[in-house]
């Protein structure tokens, strides 16, 4: 009877394994001693980044001039940043100090878990049927983290966090100083996310915004060898405002709209609009938390950013 119940013994221990390890996503099984049941521990492959989202008072003087006086824009190149500025975009790097008027929204609003998981390839909810929200009782500093393999897209959702914008129109500034606008219906504001660890620690992070509308649609893409059926709506990607960055474990990239352009793709990506509400501004905060090779995560002791205040970030093309 004994020698009966031992294969069926074995093959549920094996199964209940297997699960574990696949629902471990990005984690993995690390044994620390003898133990079966170690704590999880990151997968060194993966790359965590640590996402606030701070909504602020529209035009704030402190969040939207003092602020920037100590926040390093410098690592863009000059036609980047003056086309990022173009269309109502604002783009720079943080070490271990943040300014006084950001750190004061930090500690007067306890930062709430955000509705995104932080799953690769789409936002983690499509809001089109949400209903309206009362932005006065929502948190004003939402925490999220994002773990993501090299390579591999994840996308942050910034325009239409609730509920779709049913019209929406953007003015583009080209180069040439030429602008173009359209409308578009049904829209979902994204960043697109790709992040490529270097060898000293640091890791490349690129971000695309791109604005999502319309119907869903039966679509054929085409990736690693092979076409994928997608039901989904239309795309437009905005290659030329692309934000290239290489942070080390510590540094925070932050991202804001500039209220001195409304109508821009900036504005209406980092501009909060309801119905008998005051208007309000959001910004990003994209905090790099671990990359491949950096093992502090395994010591108990914390370890300080591997930064000076406000270090510069270098991008691939300045390098």
């Amino acid at each position: 009877m004994q020698l009966l119940r031992t294969p069926r013994l074995l093959r549920v221990l094996v199964t209940v394994c297997w699960l574990a390890t696949c629902s471990a996503g990005c984690a993995r099984l690390r044994s620390g001693g003898k133990s079966p049941l170690a704590p999880l521990a990151m997968a060194p492959e993966c790359v965590q980044i640590e996402k606030y989202s701070v909504r602020y008072a529209y035009a704030d003087p402190g969040l939207n001039d003092q602020m920037w006086s100590e926040i390093d824009e410098q690592f863009l190149p000059v036609e980047v940043r003056a086309r990022l500025a173009a269309n109502g975009f604002r783009v720079g790097v943080l070490g271990a100090n943040f300014p006084p008027a950001l750190m004061q929204v930090l500690r007067d609003n306890p930062a709430q878990a955000s509705l995104e998981s932080g799953e690769e390839s789409g936002p983690a909810i499509d809001p089109l049927a949400a209903k309206p929200v009362n932005f006065l009782n929502e948190a004003k500093v939402r925490r999220g983290l994002l773990q993501t393999r090299a390579g591999h897209t994840s996308r942050i959702l910034s325009l239409g966090e609730k509920a779709r914008i049913s019209q929406l129109a953007v003015l583009v500034h080209g180069d040439s100083g030429r602008v173009t606008g359209r409308a578009y219906e049904k829209v979902l504001g994204l960043f697109s996310l790709v992040s490529q660890p270097e060898r000293d620690g640091r890791v490349r992070i690129e971000l695309e915004p791109e604005l999502e509308y319309g119907e869903p649609q039966q679509r054929y893409t085409a990736g690693d060898g092979m076409f994928r059926f997608e039901y989904r709506p239309e795309t437009r990607v905005f290659n030329e405002l692309k934000i290239i960055a290489e942070l080390l474990p510590g540094q925070t990239l932050v991202i804001a709209g500039r209220a001195d352009m409304p109508g821009s793709l900036g504005n209406h990506f980092f501009t909060e609009r309801a119905a008998g509400q005051p208007t309000e501004q959001k910004l990003l905060l994209l905090r790099l938390m671990h990359s491949p090779g950096d093992d502090s995560y395994l010591s108990s002791e914390p370890r300080p950013a591997r930064t000076n205040e406000n270090t510069t970030a270098q991008t691939v093309s300045a390098s």
